[in-house]
């Protein structure tokens, strides 16, 4: 499962922010870094309590891959959790 970031350069350093997820952003001084970053911040912005009722949106495929945006995937078991969260949400 696989996330979109839009990447901006500002100074020195660079910055991320997720398509799909409004306040999944990140930083860091170097693009390693970042892309780091953004596997964390990502994995951290999903990852949510058993009991949890929020939902939280499937990658969009119709976002448009440009050279300042880059897909981000997320960890295979806290998307599993993902998926089944959503199937249960769904279900009740």
């Amino acid at each position: 499962m696989k996330y979109h970031f839009k990447v901006y350069k500002e100074g020195t350093g660079f910055w991320a922010q997720c398509i799909e997820l409004v306040g999944c952003v990140t930083e860091a001084n170097s693009m390693d870094e970042l892309h780091k970053n953004m596997q964390e911040a990502l994995n951290l912005y999903v990852e949510e309590p058993k009991d949890s009722k929020e939902m939280i949106p499937f990658p969009d495929e119709s976002v448009r891959i440009s050279k300042n945006t880059v897909k981000v995937s997320l960890e295979p078991k806290i998307a599993f959790a993902l998926i089944i969260r959503t199937l249960n949400y769904q279900k009740n």
